[in-house]
């Protein structure tokens, strides 16, 4: 993409950019108003976050840059390849912090896909015109201690699994096989072998 003024937003990226674009396109079959968010980390590399239907918010990481940084555009315009007017203030609160997790302990992916497939099953049951029920979303289904304790609720599972960041069962043997839960304050980041999700518990989910 070309240089733009600051009411758009220019996102350049490289090694890694398939697997964000992955993301996003699965972003946005969720929800075709989805967002993207794109922070600059270490010098040539980039977190970019897309808004889910799940009040969480899913990322990939990839070398590239971003001009505004932390500028936000719709996910169809990224796709497109063109220029993206910046939505910042539509964005659903704050991001999480770039560092300060602590790593609470590891979760075998057959735990993560196990509990979607019940969530499932219960969100067919009681499914209604607005999508599963909050309280089913709300509702804790796994609760790791270690180095710390933190609570996953359904909404991260359904993240995880509608946005394909667990490896299917013919997966190379290489691609890990579990998911790391760490905590910073009041965000749980869960990091799946294609992707993160990050949940916040404060007053708002994402604030």
């Amino acid at each position: 993409m070309v240089a733009m003024n600051a009411l758009t937003v220019t996102v350049s990226m490289k090694e890694g950019a398939a697997g964000v674009s992955s993301l996003v396109q699965r972003a946005s079959g969720l929800d075709p108003q989805a967002l993207v968010r794109a922070r600059s980390l270490r010098e040539g590399s980039l977190e970019v976050f897309v808004s889910t239907p799940f009040e969480v918010v899913a990322s990939r990481r990839c070398a590239g840059s971003v001009d505004p940084d932390g500028g936000v555009v719709g996910a169809s315009d990224l796709l497109a390849g063109g220029a993206g007017t910046n939505r910042q203030a539509s964005w659903p609160g704050s991001l999480p912090p770039a560092s300060g997790f602590t790593l609470v302990d590891q979760v075998p992916v057959d735990v993560v896909r196990g509990l979607a497939d019940q969530g499932h099953d219960l969100a067919r049951q009681f499914n209604g015109p607005l999508g599963p029920p909050k309280s089913l979303l709300d509702q804790t289904v796994l609760t790791v201690e270690g180095e710390g304790r933190a609570e996953i609720p359904m909404r991260m599972i359904f993240a995880c699994t509608s946005l394909g960041l667990i490896p299917g069962f013919d997966a190379p043997l290489e691609i890990p096989r579990h998911l790391r839960v760490s905590t910073c304050g009041r965000w749980v980041r869960l990091d799946a072998p294609f992707g993160t999700v990050y949940r916040s518990s404060g007053l708002s989910l994402l604030v």
